[in-house]
């Protein structure tokens, strides 16, 4: 029979990972997003399989989403998904910020600092 060990291998190592907070793009010609525009699937609020399903105000459900740079030719593209019927289109304001920006892993470097 094997003994257990009371600390295991790697226990209590710490791991500091470094990440930068980065503006989405647009999804046709990837500039800079100022657009968030979110779709539902078609009768969203009866079709079980919509995040709006049930819901009497669905202005903050999406069950696609895409982004636009402020290009009339890219919002006008973008505006439409097949398959999906639109929903709402939020612009890049304070108060959306959140919407516009992901996490992106900076690469750790050699330097002491790093």
């Amino acid at each position: 029979m094997h003994e257990t060990l009371e600390i295991l291998p790697g226990e209590g190592e710490i791991k500091v990972i470094k990440q930068i907070r980065r503006r989405r793009t647009c999804d046709n010609c990837g500039a800079g997003a100022y657009y968030k525009l979110t779709f539902l699937l078609p009768n969203a609020r009866t079709n079980p399989s919509s995040k709006a399903y049930g819901k009497d105000d669905c202005t903050w459900c999406e069950d696609e989403h895409q982004f636009s740079c402020k290009d009339a030719n890219c919002l006008r593209k973008m505006r439409h998904m097949e398959g999906y019927d639109w929903c709402a289109q939020f612009p890049a304001l304070e108060k959306f910020a959140h919407m516009f920006l992901y996490w992106e892993i900076v690469k750790p470097t050699d330097d002491k600092d790093g």
